[in-house]
């Protein structure tokens, strides 16, 4: 049996995806266990912090529904080496530290920052449709 896809999602897919937009079916093929989240902890703090802004408004049960499904399914990975590749905005730099150190497949993001990097250490930095087309194409293999 081959490997699940491993992936990391930076916040603005998760957000996305609560929201409704194109993120919605990554994250439902992440639930029906098409492919797995690489997850560390200050991503994960992430994740939590911005869903929970009030500007969101998202239910209280949406999102501990996320989170739980992340923080029980996620692989979590604890990465031992700090970059400092995305001068704009170091903040995003914790996305290429999880995915270097959990051997992700690809990183999705919608954040320009990482999408106009389009690679790191050989992983991919793509948008949501683009891997929902990837995913398509196998599914076919």
């Amino acid at each position: 049996m081959k490997r699940k896809l491993r992936v990391v999602l930076d916040t603005s897919t998760v957000v996305s995806g609560v929201i409704g937009g194109i993120s919605t079916e990554v994250l439902d093929l992440l639930k029906e266990g098409v492919f797995e989240a690489l997850v560390s902890e200050e991503i994960f703090r992430e994740y939590t912090e911005v869903l929970n802004r009030p500007k969101f408004g998202f239910p209280r049960w949406v999102i501990n529904d996320i989170l739980g499904f992340l923080r029980a399914e996620g692989i979590w990975v604890f990465p031992r080496r700090k970059f400092s590749v995305i001068k704009e905005d170091p903040d995003d730099n914790k996305f290429l530290e999880a995915a270097l150190e959990g051997k992700a497949d690809y990183i999705l993001s919608g954040d320009k920052h990482l999408l106009n990097l389009e690679e790191f250490e050989g992983i991919p930095i793509i948008g949501s449709r683009e891997f929902l087309e990837i995913l398509s194409k196998l599914s076919k293999t």
